[in-house]
């Protein structure tokens, strides 16, 4: 599978500056967010985006995002300001081409997925490359797009591997560990899984996108439940492209085609819906990706818009 189709595909599935006040449709347990900022905009200098897809914040409060369009990784303080960039189509000196759904270790360490070559790159917080896994191909190890990269508490690496269909756990280092997933719709199948979630416990979300719900998994990929269907009510999705897992265990999941953000609990019923503003101005243009910071503030990928929007979560 070439490079050009891969392109092709993204921008065909992902498509192409508003300010709200107050979010929190549908909430009756007193969970809501209230936007505060917005980062960046169109563009190539510092700060600016083209078609940025994943974020991911370490422990020190350093954020990380994916620029796709601009084939980097930006990272900025957790007020939004520019420190430094890595990566550009640059195959002499190890760049990137289009980078998705990334994820920081407990050791600062940055582990960027290479959609366009097919390889898990990890950086250290300044941008320096230490290694790389993966090859194109269907076999253990090798790739086919990888959308996602997470991290567990026990440093084994989850990686979405998007057009195989597929979730690979690898060492720190790269060497791997197993897998499962096929193709389908049925129960504990896969059709292009685009992020994974670790839980402590040893279980793992995953994002099944286009089968418009996430799955819960446990460590041997046996499924333990699943929820969501095509749609655009409570509970319902199209294209679930992203997930986090907050300390209470709401479960946040980015609804890319219905342009907006969903807050579950753990049986699958709908908390929040952050689309739009108390005055009903729509928030996002085809979110991607969102990250939980420990301040408590919540980080949205705006895809079709270039740019970060900011709030803050009120939990009870």
């Amino acid at each position: 599978m070439g490079v050009l189709r891969k392109k092709a595909f993204i921008a065909l599935s992902l498509g192409l500056f508003m300010l709200g006040l107050l979010v929190g449709c549908g909430s009756s347990n007193g969970l809501e967010v209230r936007q505060i900022a917005v980062w960046g905009g169109p563009g190539q200098a510092g700060g600016q985006f083209r078609e940025p897809v994943g974020v991911a914040v370490d422990g020190s409060g350093f954020v990380y995002v994916a620029d796709a369009g601009n084939h980097r990784v930006q990272k900025f303080t957790l007020d939004g300001q520019f420190l430094l960039s890595w990566g550009h189509v640059d195959t002499l000196h190890g760049g990137l081409e289009r980078p998705m759904h990334l994820a920081v270790d407990g050791r600062g360490r940055v582990y960027v997925p290479d959609y366009g070559r097919d390889q898990v790159v990890v950086f250290d917080g300044q941008g320096r490359r230490l290694r790389a896994w993966g090859r194109p191909g269907k076999q253990p190890g090798e790739f086919d797009a990888p959308a996602a990269v997470a991290v567990s508490n026990t440093n084994q690496v989850f990686v979405a591997d998007f057009y195989n269909h597929r979730i690979q756990w690898f060492d720190s280092l790269g060497h791997f560990l197993g897998q499962f997933g096929r193709k389908g719709h049925g129960p504990g199948q896969l059709y292009y899984p685009t992020d994974v979630w670790p839980l402590p416990t040893g279980r793992f979300w995953v994002a099944d996108a286009y089968n418009h719900r996430i799955q819960l998994f446990g460590p041997n990929g046996r499924l333990l439940g699943l929820f969501g269907e095509k749609g655009s009510g409570p509970g319902q999705f199209d294209v679930a492209d992203a997930l986090q897992v907050d300390e209470k265990g709401h479960i946040w999941v980015v609804d890319f085609n219905n342009h907006r953000i969903q807050v579950l609990n753990s049986r699958g019923e709908s908390l929040l819906t952050v689309s739009r503003t108390a005055e009903g101005t729509p928030l996002f243009r085809y979110p991607t990706d969102l990250a939980l910071t420990p301040q408590g503030h919540l980080l949205v990928v705006d895809f079709g818009n270039n740019r970060l929007v900011e709030f803050e979560v009120h939990e009870p």
